[in-house]
């Protein structure tokens, strides 16, 4: 096999604009497109003894894969953050009237939330404040605190995991 870094020139080289193609349309935006190419990249040289030696084909079936898996985590991170940002919309939207029942549901909502929040191990509400109030990505969270971006992804993963299951218990309980 070549040195790491010929081989690795040669596979960006040859693989680049399909797979930049292939997240173009996935995706429907450049910049997005781009940055996922570049992460695909990135594993790729990360893994290059292995991706190196295989032929063309499973090269591109590789970096297809790596692609894809990129972009169904991009999409599960947007909707999880729509869907949290929408959640704490209405609960601080301001309510057009005084409705006393449904002011009483606001702040018994508010309240789980912030009871839920404040039982997470501090190293976990880090990683949450920092994606969600940051809007920090998990690549910037990784460099600011010394992880791989990966782990930083599967520690927000298992918080989203941990606040879901405690904001349904917490729900059945009322």
């Amino acid at each position: 096999m070549p040195a790491p870094r010929a081989a690795f020139d040669a596979l960006y080289d040859r693989h680049l604009q399909p797979v930049h193609a292939y997240l173009l349309a996935r995706t429907r935006d450049r910049e997005v497109a781009q940055d996922l190419a570049q992460e695909t990249f990135l594993r790729a040289w990360r893994n290059i003894a292995e991706v190196g030696p295989l032929e063309t084909g499973r090269q591109r079936a590789w970096l297809v894969a790596v692609a894809r898996n990129l972009v169904i985590d991009r999409s599960r991170r947007v909707r999880s953050e729509r869907a949290a940002t929408e959640r704490v919309g209405r609960l601080a939207a301001p309510d057009d009237g005084p409705d006393p029942a449904g002011q009483a549901e606001l702040a018994g909502d508010v309240a789980a939330v912030d009871r839920v929040i404040s039982a997470l191990p501090e190293d976990q509400r880090v990683l949450l404040s920092l994606q969600v109030m940051g809007g920090l990505t998990s690549a910037e969270i990784g460099e600011m605190l010394g992880e791989p971006a990966g782990t930083v992804r599967y520690r927000l993963n298992q918080v989203r995991t941990r606040l879901r299951a405690a904001l349904e218990q917490e729900e059945a309980q009322r």
